[in-house]
């Protein structure tokens, strides 16, 4: 007996005050999560990591993890390629905390992990030797190491147990990143019964590593660090993390860094069709942890959602705008097809066809409200679009089928897509007391169709004031959105669906690699120039110039 009240002794000593706080269990319902907003690192190199490294440590140690069981931060918000690191393998389940041969930035992580004994997501600058073997990571840089955009993930004890390198690089990336042979699929299961799988912001536009963990692997619960540059109408922080996870179906941890001078910030927690459970959108720099007890997906009829309260409505002339959030426009809007509605109108009942194959419906009523002929407010325009010549961001090939309301700050298409300024008067001189657009969406093995509104504090509309409808026929699935609820100040109201291109991006490969997918290239659209074609006109143009060149010298000299 003695001996046996030593052992119970010795466990609470030693572990009871490590644990004081209450974990999840793999028989609960539910599991707590956190994600950070979190202002980037200032700086370049180590001072860079010196300015970010003891706001995290600080966060991770903070009372706000106290009950947390997982806890994500940003995209590209510690080091940058200046400062990269090595990563363990995860398969080792190191400890760098124990095993301090890494960066400094990453021990002193992975031990404020160990402290306050919480899942911990966070994304760095990996670096990665090359020289001896590029089966596994592809191309290898002149230097002997490659750089990589990584999801790191520490479990409990602050062991690397998941380690995931971004897919899709944006923009400047393919400067100075490189990216895997095949996108990496990274899975993890927690000691609170979660599987989660992890990307990284720009993936999410894309079907592998996205939608496979989610169709192909049966992933329900996401982890999403991002550095997301937000674009109007459609693709926007909280509402495509919103949408994503609804036509998912998936609980979706979204975490975002803060810096809206730069296009980026909205973070939030979301429960799939239930929909989000904290979100939040900031016009200035903004740390802050944002919680939710989450639905496990697998345990969904063990939980049931709290009502929601919603206040009676009252039109509003003026309402919350975010004005110091600098946005990207979407410049495929320029290329839909859309149909101005008068400054005026009241009610409409339309259809818009793009190039008379893909339809979309539209009917909506407005309501004037009193006293607010003296204000500015936003035109409005009905869009249909479908086909491959799309893009995402300037970025990177799209395949997109949309029916859309949006906003424009005039009669020009060129205007949608824009805010109006702080200092301009804006008011609302009607709200919609009803909305519906609907579409038929083909078929296709790689598609995803979502809803997407947004309103004038940037946030998409709350589930409960929409009604989302899918009919299923032989070839397509007819849906339709409809407001339950009167609304003003809306800046979208759109069905938005990705059809997953299967155009290979060209962004910063080998060119032998590139040559080796001519053929498929060639098959996926006949229509794209070919390289060779490109080079030999250039060179033929070149030649006819050289050849003028010489003519005209020998005129001057003779």
């Amino acid at each position: 007996m003695q001996n046996i009240w030593s052992k119970l002794i010795f466990f609470v000593v030693t572990v009871g005050p490590q644990l004081a706080w209450q974990l999840s269990l793999p028989s609960d319902p539910t599991y707590k999560a956190g994600v950070v907003e979190f202002i980037p690192g200032e700086g370049q190199g180590y001072a860079r990591v010196e300015d970010a490294l003891p706001r995290m440590k600080a966060i991770i140690e903070s009372n706000a993890t106290r009950d947390l069981d997982i806890l994500v931060f940003p995209e590209y918000v510690l080091n940058n390629v200046e400062a990269r690191t090595f990563v363990p393998d995860p398969s080792l389940k190191i400890s760098p905390c124990e095993i301090p041969d890494y960066d400094l930035f990453l021990t002193e992580i992975s031990c404020a992990v160990r402290s306050r004994q919480v899942y911990v997501v966070m994304n760095l600058m990996e670096k990665v030797f090359c020289a001896n073997d590029t089966s596994k990571v592809g191309t290898c840089d002149p230097s002997g190491l490659n750089s990589y955009n990584t999801n790191v993930v520490f479990d409990r004890q602050g062991r690397v147990i998941s380690r995931y390198r971004k897919s899709h690089l944006y923009k400047y990336e393919w400067y100075s990143e490189k990216v895997m042979p095949q996108p990496e699929k990274a899975i993890f299961t927690t000691d609170f019964g979660v599987t989660f799988g992890h990307f990284i912001c720009f993936d999410m536009l894309y079907w592998d590593p996205a939608q496979v963990l989610v169709k192909e692997h049966g992933v329900t619960e996401i982890i999403f660090p991002t550095y997301w540059f937000s674009e109007l109408p459609f693709l926007m922080a909280v509402p495509l993390q919103e949408g994503w996870a609804f036509a998912n179906d998936v609980n979706l941890l979204g975490a975002d860094a803060s810096k809206p001078s730069g296009q980026n910030g909205g973070s939030g927690i979301y429960a799939g069709r239930m929909g989000r459970l904290t979100a939040a959108m900031y016009e200035e720099p903004t740390t802050r942890v944002l919680t939710a007890t989450v639905p496990k997906r697998s345990q969904r009829d063990k939980y049931r959602v709290p009502p929601v309260d919603a206040p009676a409505f009252k039109p509003q002339i003026r309402t919350p705008r975010l004005t110091k959030f600098d946005l990207l426009r979407d410049y495929n809007v320029d290329i839909f097809k859309t149909q101005l509605l008068p400054a005026d109108f009241k009610n409409v009942k339309e259809t818009v066809c793009y190039d008379n194959e893909f339809c979309c419906q539209f009917e909506a009523t407005r309501v004037p409200i009193a006293g607010s002929s003296n204000f500015m407010d936003y035109r409005y325009r009905l869009g249909a679009f479908s086909g491959s010549h799309a893009t995402h961001q300037r970025v990177d090939f799209a395949d997109l089928k949309v029916c859309a309301v949006f906003a424009c700050t005039n009669e020009e298409l060129y205007s949608c897509g824009y805010i109006f300024p702080e200092n301009d008067a804006v008011g609302n001189k009607f709200y919609f007391s009803s909305l519906k657009v609907s579409g038929s969406f083909a078929h296709a093995p790689r598609r995803l169709i979502m809803p997407l509104t947004v309103d004038g504090a940037l946030m998409p509309l709350p589930l409960h004031m929409l009604d989302w409808q899918e009919v299923e026929s032989s070839d397509a699935t007819s849906i339709t959105i409809n407001l339950t609820s009167p609304k003003e100040d809306l800046l979208t109201f759109a069905i938005w669906g990705n059809y997953y291109t299967e155009r290979v991006s060209k962004h910063n490969f080998d060119p032998v690699w590139q040559r080796s997918q001519t053929d498929q290239s060639t098959q996926t659209d006949q229509s794209a120039p070919k390289d060779d074609q490109t080079n030999s006109g250039a060179s033929l143009y070149a030649g006819v110039n050289i050849i003028a060149i010489f003519l005209l010298g020998a005129l001057i000299n003779f």
